[in-house]
């Protein structure tokens, strides 16, 4: 009897940047703009990372129109604002507090994800699917390969350089920083789903579950965000 028979590709697609029941997250920096002056950059990311929209704002320009920062805020509603830690995008909105209505900026705040976290979860996973080969290993006579993960983790140090490589050469530093914070939440999803790749190849793994676009509570946290946000309105 053949062990630990691959699937075919097919079999593991997932429809790119398209999660059912998910908006997706959001990116806030603060930085020089193009021309020097303190600005505001805004990205809007899919469940996976993909950009879809993408604003930058000097302050000057949000003092003299709120009203444009306002409409923009509102393209995050049911999305979760991540980054490498929770303190920078609180510091963000703590410089919009006069600006943005006070629910949108909580509920915000009450969404955060940090990438550390995401690689964790990750990690965990990887840990599990291990213990489940050997477990599985202990029982048939069969010589089965080790799980081989077709890339490793990084440490957060590491993904952090290899996000920030090149995206310098962008219009301007605050941009930099948001594609820099968008490069690395494409890179976990990436990563987690090479894990998923690599556990349903494995025929006696796929009893854990089908493959899944994000790890559960990385999911999770992306549906709570569109059921807290549901109430609020513009």
């Amino acid at each position: 009897m053949s062990i630990g028979v691959e699937a075919s590709e097919n079999e593991l697609s997932i429809p790119i940047d398209y999660v059912p029941g998910v908006r997706g997250h959001a990116v806030l920096a603060v930085g020089p703009d193009s021309g020097g002056a303190d600005a505001l950059a805004v990205w809007r990311l899919g469940p996976t990372g993909v950009a879809s929209g993408a604003w930058v704002v000097g302050f000057d320009e949000i003092e003299r129109n709120p009203e444009q920062l306002r409409r923009i805020m509102w393209n995050l509603q049911d999305r979760c604002l991540i980054d490498w830690d929770r303190e920078t995008p609180i510091g963000v909105l703590g410089r919009v507090t006069e600006v943005v209505p006070a629910e949108l900026l909580s509920k915000l705040e009450d969404t955060i994800l940090t990438i550390p976290e995401l690689l964790e979860e990750i990690s965990e996973h990887r840990s599990s699917y291990t213990t489940a080969v050997e477990q599985h290993r202990s029982h048939v006579k069969s010589k089965i390969a080790p799980l081989a993960w077709p890339t490793q983790l990084p440490g957060q140090e590491h993904l952090a350089a290899w996000a920030a490589k090149d995206r310098f050469a962008s219009a301007s530093q605050v941009a930099a920083t948001a594609l820099a914070v968008t490069a690395a939440v494409a890179r976990t999803a990436q990563l987690w789903q090479d894990t998923e790749q690599a556990r349903y190849r494995r025929t006696y793994l796929r009893s854990l579950g089908d493959p899944q676009p994000l790890p559960p509570l990385w999911l999770a946290q992306l549906r709570k965000a569109v059921h807290t946000n549901s109430s609020v309105s513009a």
